[in-house]
């Protein structure tokens, strides 16, 4: 199939998780001999005919600004949505349309499919799941001796948790923690710099990340607001690691329904599952 692929930024741009799930996606597509087109704000208008076989949507918050574009997307004849996010930015009418417009729209657990019918009202109704994938070949147990640290990844912010991370550092004052994160509020780093129960490492670099889940016991995540699945949790239970988490992390919800094991070997067929889906359309 032609397919044109349709997200706010590549991974090029940007190393987020929606970008690395999107690019994993893409490339199993590639290898299943499949033409994918990828555009993104920087992309020329002139991609955006009716001359593919497929259209594929995904995080859309800086494209539904252009003019009009939401509805051409409700337009294309066979149009499927993989949505990562909360999907706050559309309004109720485009929001609608978007998704009634879908041939299929793919959510990444059974939690974050329930947050959008509780949020927006049952209009799903061709809706499947499919996990964050997770690279088997890169997020592995290497079945190592770990250190008994307590591991905190990601972006700094109140809604990803990082102070029930500094609370539950104060709590527990007897265990170490170690943080591999960034963030625009210096705050957090001072924070973490006075306490004398944390490590902060700052960014780690992506290739390093597989190692690092492999080094320590537990990971910390508690955020604030709902995660759809979790990119990085996934990644650390893939790891072997243990969790100390909270019900708002879909992964968490979704290896409670089926399980470690399945949880892991979902998150590493995503891609195959994903076009073995789209290609019966």
């Amino acid at each position: 199939m032609k397919v044109l692929w349709v997200s706010d930024y590549t991974l090029k741009h940007s190393q987020g998780g929606a970008q690395r799930s999107n690019s994993l996606i893409i490339e199993e597509g590639k290898k299943r001999g499949h033409q994918i087109i990828e555009f993104s704000v920087e992309s020329p208008d002139s991609l955006l005919t009716p001359d593919y076989d497929l259209m594929v949507s995904s995080n859309l918050e800086a494209l539904s600004k252009k003019d009009r574009f939401v509805e051409w997307l409700t337009t294309f004849p066979k149009h499927v949505r993989v949505e990562h996010d909360s999907n706050r930015y559309l309004d109720e009418n485009s929001r609608r349309s978007l998704f009634k417009s879908c041939r299929k729209a793919f959510f990444l657990s059974n939690f974050h499919l329930q947050q959008f019918i509780d949020s927006y009202g049952d209009y799903f109704q061709n809706a499947e799941i499919i996990p964050d994938p997770i690279d088997p070949d890169i997020f592995f147990d290497k079945r190592q001796e770990r250190e008994n640290k307590i591991l905190y990844v990601g972006f700094m912010h109140q809604l990803k948790g990082t102070n029930e991370l500094f609370s539950y550092a104060v709590e527990n004052s007897d265990s170490e923690f170690v943080v591999a994160g960034w963030t625009n509020e210096y705050h957090f780093i001072q924070t973490c710099e006075n306490m004398p129960n944390i490590e902060f490492l700052g960014t780690v670099p992506f290739s390093e990340m597989p190692n690092l889940y492999n080094k320590y016991q537990t990971m910390f995540y508690k955020p604030t607001f709902y995660e759809p699945y979790c990119r990085a949790v996934a990644e650390a239970i893939s790891c072997g690691m243990d969790v100390i988490g909270n019900d708002l992390i879909g992964c968490l919800h979704h290896m409670n329904e089926v399980g470690k094991e399945e949880m892991v070997s979902q998150c590493a067929r995503a891609p195959e599952i994903f076009w073995e889906s789209v290609e019966c359309l």
